[in-house]
């Protein structure tokens, strides 16, 4: 996801609310404003991404493996869509506001963390059973 953010910015040039800018103002309320307070949203937003992908390894066997890219993609999809509400539901500044490009790059973002993470969780699931 991150890596996706700096493809965004630096070769497409979009202006974005990075996922970084996200984890920063929920944890300070305002963007990070030292090189420190960046590398301790980064940090937070790691666990964040880790801990939906806990939750999506628990989901995929309840629901079947089948079609397991399919679903890797919708939850992304639908993990983002649900993270944007939250802070329009509690009108949280900075974050309440999207551009068009923003929501493009996020939910894009969104994706591919959803298809990696089942190609990941498909992998290890290869490499145990052997």
């Amino acid at each position: 996801m991150n890596i996706w953010t700096l493809v965004v910015l630096f070769i497409f040039d979009w202006e974005i609310i990075r996922f970084i800018d996200w984890a920063g103002i929920i944890i300070f309320g305002d963007l990070p404003r030292s090189h420190l307070e960046g590398l301790f949203a980064f940090f937070m937003q790691l666990l964040w991404a880790g801990l939906l992908g806990i939750i999506f390894a628990y989901l995929i066997p309840q629901i079947t493996s089948r079609g397991y890219m399919l679903k890797g993609a919708i939850f992304g999809i639908l993990a983002g869509f649900i993270i944007y509400a939250i802070p329009t539901l509690f009108q949280i500044p900075f974050l309440k506001d999207h551009s068009l490009a923003t929501a493009t790059a996020n939910h894009l973002g969104g994706l591919i963390w959803g298809l990696t993470t089942a190609r990941t969780l498909y992998w290890l699931d290869k490499a145990i059973v052997k």
